[in-house]
């Protein structure tokens, strides 16, 4: 029996990271790879993955400070000014995430499941799909994943399993031969798919053992790392670099190649394209809650209701101009490089910084008096 108290267990939590990192980052990083020599990719993934560790750490070292929520904290251990910023930042990172995931997620439905739809129609039953879960609050989000985790889950385990017969080891060579610009934008490209992971930093008025999610984080990233290590190989193994940096999304065409034991599906790459189509749609879930939270703090209203349309128009013309200019992609690239990525991590070290030297003059003041 579930209790409505708006609350949610860390396993939850878990599953909810997972699907929330998984879908873009399978979706993308084996096209990215396919620039390197050989299985180079698997360095990336390390790389990117101790960057996400390093930045579970500086979250985890916050998250024991926070004593009511990630926005109080802000404000009273940065200043008020700081604070509002650093929601801005935060508000502008989660928005323009959704923004994009609407495009990408809109454009998968177009070439899988319903390529005669119109992509006004499918993009704004999206969104209002969206805002209804954000309405119905996170805890009601976290019940409806936690049940079809699984159900994603093992037909993806069992189709990598399948398509395992087929990987040619000797397109994994040669090994260490790129160039390491080629490494380093890689592991850049790791570490920006795993940022959403700093949506934990908000979920502590939701989460019923607050402390112990630094720690549930860390094993969410290494299932996700481990699980994209597995597809890229498998990809490679089978495409090669030639061939996989020309596919679209070459996880979901191998999906349709995969014959399986029986041939009970002819057209498995459909039936699979649930998993990609309900991780980003999590994702997309995820970033509208979040731009709702933020903009409610920022203009303090009191009801959601407005703050989640606002959120909403915001993600739908974002995503219509990813569609209308594919330069904007560009941008966004160069805006997640340049921007989200050194300030996720700078914002974190800021309030460490700020809340020691606050301790600090708290200590001297005591023992003066």
């Amino acid at each position: 029996m579930f209790a409505d108290n708006w609350k949610i267990s860390l396993r939850q939590i878990r599953r909810l990271l997972i699907l929330d990192l998984f879908g873009m980052s399978s979706l993308m990083l084996p096209r990215i790879f396919s620039s390197m020599k050989g299985a180079d990719g698997i360095f990336c993934l390390f790389l990117g993955g101790a960057g996400g560790m390093a930045l579970l750490w500086l979250m985890g070292a916050n998250l024991k400070r926070i004593e009511k929520d990630y926005y109080h904290y802000m404000k009273n251990t940065a200043g008020e000014f700081l604070g509002d910023v650093f929601m801005a930042f935060y508000f502008l990172y989660f928005v323009t995430l959704s923004g994009y995931v609407l495009y990408q997620l809109t454009t998968l439905v177009l070439s899988w499941l319903l390529p005669d739809g119109s992509w006004l129609g499918v993009s704004l039953l999206l969104l209002l799909l969206g805002v209804y879960g954000s309405i119905q609050g996170i805890e009601g989000r976290a019940r409806v994943y936690e049940i079809i985790f699984w159900f994603l889950g093992i037909p993806l385990l069992i189709m990598l399993f399948f398509a395992a017969g087929d990987v040619n080891p000797s397109y994994w060579t040669p090994i260490v031969a790129s160039h390491g610009s080629s490494l380093l934008e890689g592991s850049v490209a790791v570490l920006i798919f795993l940022l959403p992971i700093t949506a934990l930093l908000f979920l502590i008025p939701y989460c019923r053992a607050p402390k112990k999610m630094a720690a549930c984080a860390k094993s969410s990233l290494f299932v996700v790392i481990f699980v994209n290590l597995v597809i890229y190989l498998i990809l490679l193994g089978i495409f090669g670099t030639n061939t996989m940096g020309v596919l679209s999304r070459p996880v979901i065409t191998l999906m349709g190649m995969i014959k399986l034991p029986g041939g009970f599906f002819t057209r498995q790459d459909v039936l699979m394209t649930a998993v990609w189509f309900f991780a980003l749609f999590a994702l997309l879930n995820t970033g509208i809650f979040q731009g709702t939270l933020l903009i409610k703090e920022l203009l303090q209203r009191p009801q959601n209701r407005w703050c989640v349309w606002a959120t909403a128009v915001l993600v739908f013309f974002i995503a219509k101009g990813f569609f209308e200019h594919s330069f904007l992609e560009d941008v966004f690239q160069r805006y997640q490089i340049w921007v989200a990525l050194p300030g996720m991590f700078l914002i974190l070290l800021i309030l460490l910084a700020a809340h020691k030297v606050r301790t600090g003059k708290r200590v001297r003041e005591g023992g003066s008096s």
